[in-house]
């Protein structure tokens, strides 16, 4: 009697959608006006989509969730690599992973991601005394 044979290949159901890279959600982020100058895409600098590292799922050599991304000028993102991302946030006193993490609860409602960033800015000004 022959037993059958065992398939090399294990049939698997569908996969779950990656919860790591969300393109829609980039594109949302980029459309907002940069967190800490406040400057959009019509005055010639691109904002950017800024991932945070600190303390979220990212790690050495990993890039962290898209979720975790806040938006940014180029200067300010060149900026932030520069003096250091604890430093750049620490100097703002603002908190970078709580506006990430509001701007995906409501990723690509734009006038929503608006007054997160504004609020986000308004608490900038405070504690500049400006």
């Amino acid at each position: 009697m022959m037993l059958p044979r065992i398939p090399r290949a294990v049939p698997r159901g569908k996969r779950k959608p990656g919860l790591r890279l969300r393109p829609k959600h980039l594109e949302f982020i980029r459309q907002l006006p940069c967190v800490v100058c406040g400057k959009r895409n019509d005055f010639g600098s691109p904002v950017q989509a800024a991932h945070i590292r600190c303390g979220t799922d990212g790690g050495t050599a990993i890039k962290p969730s898209d979720r975790y991304t806040v938006p940014l000028c180029e200067q300010c993102h060149a900026k932030q690599h520069r003096v250091g991302e604890l430093t750049f946030w620490s100097t703002l006193r603002i908190d970078p992973l709580n506006i990430a993490l509001r701007l995906w609860t409501i990723s690509g409602d734009a006038p929503g991601g608006e007054r997160i960033i504004f609020r986000a800015r308004q608490a900038i000004q405070l504690a500049k005394g400006v």
